[in-house]
Formats: structure tokens, sequence, C-alpha cells
């Protein structure tokens, strides 16, 4: 569609399967053209041959065509220079009657920025048909344009293998489905992957990548290459699965990595895990969102995790994912969050009308199950004397406060504002401190936001709250209002707030975009290497076959709505949720009473008469067989001797009146081979339940000849 511009998109306008030029005619007599456009070659059907009068024509294009992928396979590509002429275009505007086309395309030769919608710029196209330039696709156009810039020629075959051993695509090429960007694009997950692909496209990485935009909700980040698709919907998870797969074909990725629990077919993919909330809260795990999840992680070949804590709980729920195969990358801190000078606070203070000392809340205020816990903190606030000397300011979440809140904030001015990075900044930098009361976190963005702004951070002791936080924190029990209380009041000490801020600018210099960036960058470039070099990526069809099963069911169902639109968390009444406290609180006492029980029984572990204990069983299974070989052994010798040993017969005669009797002599050996077998057992040379019955069938054959041996004996005596 240019000099050096093509149609980058499958299956779509220019690049139909069912259109002919992508065929091979071979022109028959009797052979018509039947249209133009498409161009139509017929001829007489087979079968109608005979019946001149039933003018039945078939299209010769359809007998045994070329396909796509056939093509494909043998590397073979067909170049179609549709449009990369005025004179085409002025064509397409006498002929057709397509206005504007000459200008339409022109200003398609002037594009910059790319892919674009040919629909952007030729009117008759009204499909996702879409333009790149032809060097980022691996493509060197057969026919070009001479020197002097008027006439075109075909590449000889030498001249087109060079220009093409010129053209070098980077390895790998990695997919990016930025579909978390559709539903949340000022939350977390969204900041986390905005700033990677920043990273990016500063140290040269963005070569490698390509982003998927739904919708048109990614954000434009220069440097970036982006390729268009239709929203997300979990109602059609099925048919988009396999949407992804025809993209990772078309875009040759040796990769994928979504942002938030897509996945192809047969691409293998990398699984960016924030956190387990649903798993661990006990939330429904069969909504549409969480089940996607879950196939996700099956069918990823490698993990990262934003914290050790994420890791650790991944593997727990997902036992047979190893941990060699787990990479945590903790998240980094914009670079705009820093302190703010008095005068920017004070201007926030009155821009805001913040007339209070306050304290901080930053994300979401309830979330799944009440996971975010921000109740704990309106719970603290309401039993304090002087609750109306202070405010707090919650930034992000619903719009207004939630009503369980607001019935506990009664007294307290609470004001819930939606504010920009760099008013952020200053609200960390003025609060009298951030509070993180959440149950669990996947990393918790906000802690180091809040650290290197200068604010104090008061937070609970679990999850990866430990990681964000480190020691420069002040903690509280989640469940002991009390002690949430006593840091309010601490945290204004200066003796205890100086020491806080001072370690917290230290423990946040650990944290970094640029080092999460190239972490996730050395996990993706090792798993397509390995991949590539060892051939251990998804060869089976599985995926495909569950996925088109999935989409003719999705297909007949009536559709639901998202399971991620922000939707009221119905908490439960106040008395409930301070048993629910309660019930938190005694779970971690039993945590803590396990790991001293864990403690104790290492040190016994480590005794010597542990040590004697263990040797003991590991010898106890051996024990019996070696005992039992051994009495075999003397038994069946001794029998025999009797029997057979002229010297050992009158040693014995005085004390066995049976000596010499074959009889005897066969019953033990019976029973001593009996014995014997015990070691075959143990070895394992033959299964339990046969070893079983051929001992007692011997043994008691032995024992049967010994006793009537001896009674015989008897009677003759």
């Amino acid at each position: 569609v240019g000099e050096n511009l093509i149609v980058s998109s499958r299956n779509c306008y220019t690049q139909n399967p069912k259109q002919e030029w992508l065929r091979l005619w071979r022109f028959k007599p009797g052979a018509v053209w039947a249209a133009h456009e498409p161009p139509r070659l017929v001829q007489p059907s087979s079968t109608n041959q005979s019946n001149q009068s039933n003018n039945h024509e078939q299209d010769i294009a359809s007998i045994n065509p070329f396909l796509h992928r056939e093509t494909e396979a043998q590397g073979l590509v067909f170049q179609h220079f549709a449009y990369v002429t005025p004179q085409q275009l002025q064509f397409k505007e006498s002929y057709y009657g397509y206005q504007n086309a000459l200008a339409e395309w022109q200003a398609l030769q002037q594009q910059s920025e790319f892919p674009v919608f040919l629909r952007q710029h030729l009117s008759w196209v009204k499909d996702e048909t879409l333009v790149e330039p032809a060097d980022i696709c691996g493509i060197v156009p057969i026919a070009q344009k001479e020197p002097d810039g008027e006439k075109w020629q075909f590449l000889q075959l030498e001249e087109f293998q060079q220009q093409t051993m010129k053209i070098e695509i980077p390895f790998p090429q990695i997919v990016v489905d930025g579909v978390f960007f559709q539903f949340f694009p000022n939350s977390g997950i969204s900041q986390v992957w905005k700033s990677l692909l920043e990273e990016w496209a500063t140290n040269g990485f963005a070569d490698h990548v390509i982003v998927l935009d739904r919708a048109g909700t990614a954000p434009r980040i220069p440097g970036i290459r982006y390729r268009p698709i239709r929203a997300y919907d979990y109602n059609k998870t099925g048919a988009d699965a396999d949407l992804l797969q025809e993209i990772c074909d078309e875009k040759g990725a040796d990769l994928f990595i979504s942002s938030y629990y897509t996945a192809p077919l047969s691409t293998p993919s990398v699984f960016m895990a924030y956190d387990m909330i649903p798993e661990v809260i006990g939330a429904n795990l069969n909504e549409a969102g969480w089940k996607e999840k879950h196939y996700g992680i099956l069918h990823a070949s490698r993990y990262i995790t934003i914290s050790e804590n994420t890791a650790r709980d991944l593997i727990k729920f997902f036992p047979h994912i190893s941990r060699s195969k787990v990479t945590v990358a903790h998240c980094g801190i914009k670079k705009v969050f820093s302190p703010a000078s008095d005068d920017d606070i004070n201007e926030f203070k009155t821009k805001f009308n913040v007339t209070k000392p306050y304290l901080l809340l930053v994300g979401e205020r309830t979330g799944v199950n009440g996971y975010k816990n921000a109740i704990f903190l309106f719970r603290a606030l309401s039993k304090l004397v002087d609750k109306e000397e202070f405010g707090v300011i919650c930034v992000g979440g619903r719009p207004e406060l939630e009503p369980e809140l607001a019935a506990l904030a009664e007294g307290i001015t609470t004001m819930v504002l939606p504010l920009s990075d760099e008013e952020l900044k200053v609200a960390y930098s003025g609060a009298i401190a951030l509070v993180v009361p959440s149950l669990y976190e996947g990393f918790g963005l906000p802690v180091t936001e809040a650290m290197v702004c200068g604010c104090p951070v008061i937070t609970c002791r679990h999850s990866s709250l430990p990681e964000a936080a480190g020691e420069a924190a002040l903690y509280v029990d989640q469940s002991n209002v009390y002690e949430l209380i006593d840091a309010l009041y601490k945290v204004q000490n200066p003796e205890v707030r100086n020491p806080l801020i001072a370690d917290g600018f230290e423990h946040a210099k650990k944290f970094s975009w640029s080092k999460m960036a190239d972490t996730v960058v050395e996990v993706l470039v090792e798993t397509a290497k390995t991949i590539k070099n060892d051939g251990t990526g998804l060869g089976s069809t599985l995926w495909g076959e569950f996925r088109k099963l999935q989409a003719q069911i999705q297909e007949q169902l009536p559709p639901s709505p998202s399971p991620i639109q922000v939707q009221p968390t119905q908490l439960p009444s106040g008395d409930l949720e301070q048993q629910l406290m309660y019930a938190e609180a005694q779970l971690q006492q039993k945590q803590r009473a396990l790991q001293e029980a864990g403690s104790t029984l290492a040190a016994m572990e480590s005794s010597k008469f542990w040590k004697l204990r263990v040797g003991w069983f590991r010898l106890k299974p051996l024990l019996v067989p070696v005992v039992s070989l051994i009495l075999g052994i003397n038994l069946l010798l001794l029998s025999t001797a009797m029997y057979a040993d002229r010297t050992l017969v009158k040693l014995t005669s005085f004390v066995s009146p049976v000596q010499g009797n074959l009889f005897f002599s066969l019953g033990g050996s019976l029973l001593s081979i009996a014995l014997m077998l015990g070691m075959v057992g143990y070895l394992g040379y033959m299964k339990p339940q046969v070893l079983r019955r051929v001992r007692i069938v011997m043994g008691s054959g032995g024992l049967g000849l010994i006793g009537l041996t001896v009674l015989q004996n008897i009677n003759l005596l």
C-alpha cells in the first residue's frame, strides 16, 4: 500500500483467503472471466457439462487452491503491489468512483506512527486491516523504485538475498497483551506495565516488544510498537485465545506475556503473578476471571512474581510449579515521587481545604471480601477521644466513601480526592502517616512511594508488606485496634518519626523500575532461548482443542457481566467483622505456635537419641529379612547334614531319634527356604502377595513333614 508500507494483519482486506488474487489460475479453453472485482475465472461445472441447459459455472480458484498456511510452511511470500503508484489510485477514482482516493493514499504515505488502520486513510476499507513499514515486518519488496524515483524495477535474486540479509529482526519477539489497561488504566498493575514499557523504550528492549492495544486503551509511549486488537470480553475468552494465537503467528512471536491472565494457544507464555488474593481469602474461583487466571498459570513455561510472598503462595496453590521456574521482580517507584517543599504542601492544603493533620489511605478501601481492611483504621479513629483533631484523605478507590466507613467516620474530617501523581507526592509529604491496614498485598506500591516522599508508614506484618516496608515502618496487629491507636500517637513523636523517615529513605533505594525491567527482560530472553534450543515449547494441540470447545459453549450461553468491573463490596456487620478480626488473630497465634513446635522438633531431630531412633527405624526393615536369611541358611545346612553326614548322624543319635530321616530333612529344607525368601521380598524380586502365598505353602509343608516324622518316631519309641 506504499513504496515501503505493507498490510501486516492477516485474514483481512487484501489478505482474505477467499479472494482469488491469492490463488494461481491456469487458463483452459472454455474458461471465461465472470467478474473483475474480485476477479473470478470460471469454467463449466464438470457435473453439468453434459447438460448444456443448466448453466452452472465453477470458480477455478476454488479448485485445490494454495492456502495461507501451506505457502507459509514452505517459506513462500506473495507480494501484491496494490497501491504503490499515484496512477493506481487515480484508476480507483475514475473506474470505481472512490472520491479522494489519491489524496487519502498520499496522506497515508506521510504517516509517521505505526501501525495504523488502513480504513483511517482509505475510506472504502471497512475492517481492521493494519499497515506497517515493510522492514519492521522483515519484508523486502521485490519491486522497488529506481534511484531517479520514477521507474520501478524488480530485484534480481542476488539483490533480493542481499537486502534480506540486512534485515535483522531482534530475537526474541515478544507479544505483550495490554489487556489490563482496558479495565483499570490508573491502577497499580497498569502502573507496573506502563513503567516497564517506558523503561524498555529507553533501554532499547522495545525493539523486541509488540503491545496489543485493546480497543485503543493502551498508553502511547514513544518507541513502543502497538498492534490494535478488539476489547477483551470474558464471555468470549475461547475465541480471544484463538485471536491471540493468530496475532502471535502474524508477528512471528517467540514468547507471550499478558498484563492480566490471557494466553494464546501454542505460543509459549510467561505468567506475571501480582498476588494470590482470591486463592488465599477463599473467593469464588469458579468466576470467569479467576478461571482464566488459572488457565494462564497452567499454560505458562515460566513465572514472574512481584514479591517473595506471592512466589510462595503461587507454589503453595500450584505445587507442580518448581521454585526454579519462579523469579521475583520487585516493583519500582515513579521518579515523580520525592519530598515536596513546604510551599507545595501549604498550596496543596489550601487548594483542597485541608485544615487538620491528616492520615493517608491510598488505593481501594475494601477490595474482594474486604481484604483492603480500611475499616480497621476508621474503627480505631472512632475510639479516639480527640478524633475531631484528625482528618483522613483517601486517594483512589470509589469516588465516595463507602457507607460502612462513613458510619464510623462521624466527627472525623474525611475527604476522597482524585489526585494526580504530582498532587499525591505532596499529599504523602504532608501527611502524619500512610496507613496500610490490608490483610493481603501483592507488593504494596503506596508503601515505597510514601517512604521516598518522607512519609512514615503504619502497616501490618504479613503477606508482602514486610518486603515493601522492611524495618522502616511501624507494624501493628491488624486485629488489635488499640495497637493502631497507639501507633497513631507514637508516629507523631519526633523521636520515633524522624528515624522512621530516615530509614524509609534508605529502604526505598532498593526499589526501581529499571531493576524490575531488567529482571523481567532476563526472564523473557532466557525463557525464549531455552525453548528455542531445547524445543520445550507447547507441542500439544490440547490448548487449541480446549479453547475451541470453550468458544462453542460460550456461544450458547447468555452474556454475563465482566467479573472485574468495579462493584461495591458488601462487608459484614460490625459484630461479625469483629469476630473475623479475632479469628484472624487466633489464626496468627496458631501459626506462631506451629513455628515454635517446628523449632522444638528441629532441636529434637538434632539430638543423639533422635539420631539413634532414626537409625533403628532405618535398620528395622532390613533386620527381619537378614535374620530370616541367616536362620534359613543354618537350618538348611543342619537338616541336610543330619541326613547326609555320617559323622553328624552319630553325634546326634543320642538326642534325635529322627536323624538320617529323609522326610525330616526335606521338611527342614522347605522351612529354611521359606525363611530365606524373606530377603527376596525385601529386594523386590517378587510381588508381596505372591511371595506371601509361596512362603506360607512352603513353611506349612516343611512344618508338616517335620511334625509327621517326629510323630512317627514317637510311635516307634
